[in-house]
């Protein structure tokens, strides 16, 4: 059969005016559509699918109030880009934020775009918002957040295993009275984070006391103002506490001073995240380290075995993190 655009439209069923669209990318073009004129495409030898121009980064936004303020997306398109430009390849970067009046025209021509992997930043997405991408998933791996109920590749940091081995340091520093401040908007790093606390709380017989349990705005300065309202009831502080992130933990800390209270004197603190800031506070926080950079090189590795069809199982690969012991927590024994 001849390779041209006339017989991709016999094969496929659609016009050659369609399969000209599709295969420039055009916009306005079914999803269902593209897949079956570049299913035909491949058939016939007139495209190869087991080749990308580029590497997409997707930065997907229902509020960005987490994802604004994480510390996750320079170090992250570090790791792409340098991993990208080693394979050939350019990195582009996409905002995809639910509010904006463009959002399903973006979203449709991103799904389009069959020359590029796509990397998806899905730190602020639930499963009901990832179920759109499923159609694009032989290109694409998600990171900073996974899916159980999908079929997606997925890099990581180990949430569960990361806050777990916070209670343990603590506890292995004296403290028994153990707090958690957790963010108010809700994602799934977050929930998973909150699930190895728990266990390890269980686990060491610790007590849990509802209320050392505070949710706070995921900002900096809503933390800080949250804090205050919840430190303007007097309450009875645990020896330490756990944070869900750096960004709250700064807020946290600016509002335990304003109180009065010393840090780790009166209350230790440990964060997530070893953001840059960690080291120039007052104390020096205590916190995870997570392979921020490392997340995006692999992310690139593992779109390239994709499409190249290295593997056909979709993959959960979860980064180490590591303790960056400072001046934050206190031992008491």
């Amino acid at each position: 059969m001849k390779k041209n655009i006339k017989a991709i439209s016999v094969l496929s069923g659609f016009s050659q005016t369609t399969v000209s669209n599709v295969l420039n990318c055009k916009k306005g073009v079914k999803p269902s559509t593209v897949e079956k004129v570049l299913k035909a495409a491949q058939e016939i030898g007139y495209l190869n699918i087991n080749k990308i121009d580029d590497i997409q980064l997707v930065m997907y936004k229902k509020t960005g109030e987490v994802l604004t303020e994480t510390p996750l997306i320079n170090s992250l398109l570090e790791g792409i880009e340098n991993e990208a430009k080693l394979n050939g390849l350019s990195t582009i970067i996409c905002n995809l934020r639910e509010e904006d009046s463009d959002f399903e025209i973006k979203l449709s021509d991103l799904l389009m775009s069959y020359r590029s992997g796509i990397i998806l930043l899905a730190t602020e997405m639930e499963w009901k918002d990832i179920q759109r991408f499923q159609e694009i998933s032989n290109r694409m791996v998600v990171v900073d957040a996974w899916f159980p109920e999908g079929q997606f590749d997925t890099v990581l940091m180990n949430n569960t295993d990361s806050f777990y081995s916070m209670v343990v340091y603590l506890y292995q520093n004296g403290h028994r009275q153990i707090g958690l401040i957790d963010s108010s908007f809700e994602i799934q790093n977050f929930r998973f984070r909150k699930r190895g606390f728990l266990n390890a709380m269980q686990e060491l017989k610790l007590p849990y006391n509802s209320e050392s349990f505070i949710k706070v705005h995921p900002t900096m300065s809503g933390a800080y103002e949250d804090m205050k309202i919840y430190l303007s009831h007097h309450p009875k502080l645990p020896t330490a506490f756990c944070v869900i992130n750096d960004i709250i933990a700064f807020g946290v800390m600016k509002a335990l001073k304003e109180f009065g209270y010393k840090i780790p004197e009166d209350v230790s603190l440990i964060g997530f995240d070893n953001m840059p800031f960690c080291e120039i506070m007052s104390p020096q926080l205590t916190t995870i380290d997570i392979l921020k950079r490392e997340m995006g090189e692999m992310a690139v590795r593992l779109i390239l075995a994709k499409i190249q069809k290295t593997y056909n199982y979709p993959l959960k690969i979860q980064l180490s993190t590591s303790l960056r012991e400072r001046e934050s927590v206190m031992k008491i024994i």
